[in-house]
């Protein structure tokens, strides 16, 4: 899906996560990868009663790039696309908003995106992979709910959508739907939301790109690298 700040390039990106955009202000956790903050483990102090509270995994600009999927992990076809993206924090509610239903997307701190279309073919498949990430899973869930709202309210011409059951892979809430030739996934994991959007790519293929997106947050956000 298109929106007015696809133009924020790559280099945009590499900035932003120097300066941090979207992870706080913290590190990268101790022998973990870049990008991913508070990661599963981490702490941020002494809590209530001096105990040590972990925070939830998040990710900053160079994690929302590392967890787009990349081609290489398509086996049903050669898939070419555009380089991925980020959004900084000043233009990352509008890109949510744009890109999930108009949704108030309160807590947002960044974004990313990707396209991958199949190279060669008439057709229009291609997939677009969103992530967002929020201040807090309950900000995330908020935001995700919000969708799920909007997709089962009665629609126009287009008609209404289906919801249609997709195995994730492992988000820790998800739902997706159908219309026509598309079919949108909608996961959850930590304060992270992502969006899978495929166009003819069919239910198996659209739960198939879900769960390679799911997989490569999970890693990023664990500290680790798919690309090792």
């Amino acid at each position: 899906m298109r929106t007015g700040v696809r133009g924020i390039v790559v280099a945009a990106a590499m900035v932003a996560a120097l300066a941090g955009c979207g992870g706080g202000g913290g590190t990268d956790p101790a022998g973990g990868a870049a990008g991913a903050t508070g990661a599963p483990g981490a702490t941020d102090g002494a809590g209530a009663g001096g105990k040590e509270q972990s925070q939830p995994a998040s990710l900053d600009a160079t994690g929302l790039l590392k967890a787009l999927p990349v081609s290489a992990e398509f086996t049903d076809g050669t898939y070419t696309g555009g380089d991925p993206e980020v959004v900084p924090e000043a233009d990352a509610a509008k890109f949510c908003a744009d890109n999930l239903e108009g949704v108030d997307c309160a807590g947002v701190k960044s974004g990313s995106i990707k396209d991958l279309v199949l190279a060669g073919n008439s057709s229009d498949d291609q997939a677009t992979f969103t992530l967002y990430t929020f201040g807090t899973e309950a900000e995330a869930t908020a935001v995700l709910k919000a969708v799920e709202k909007k997709r089962q309210a009665p629609r126009g011409e287009g008609g209404p959508f289906t919801p249609v059951k997709v195995e994730s892979g492992g988000a820790d809430e998800s739902f997706a739907v159908e219309r026509d030739d598309y079919v949108g996934v909608y996961m959850r994991v930590g304060t992270v939301v992502s969006y899978v959007s495929t166009g003819d790519f069919g239910r198996e293929r659209a739960e198939r790109a879900a769960q390679v997106q799911i997989g490569r947050l999970k890693l990023v956000l664990g500290g680790g690298d798919p690309d090792a």
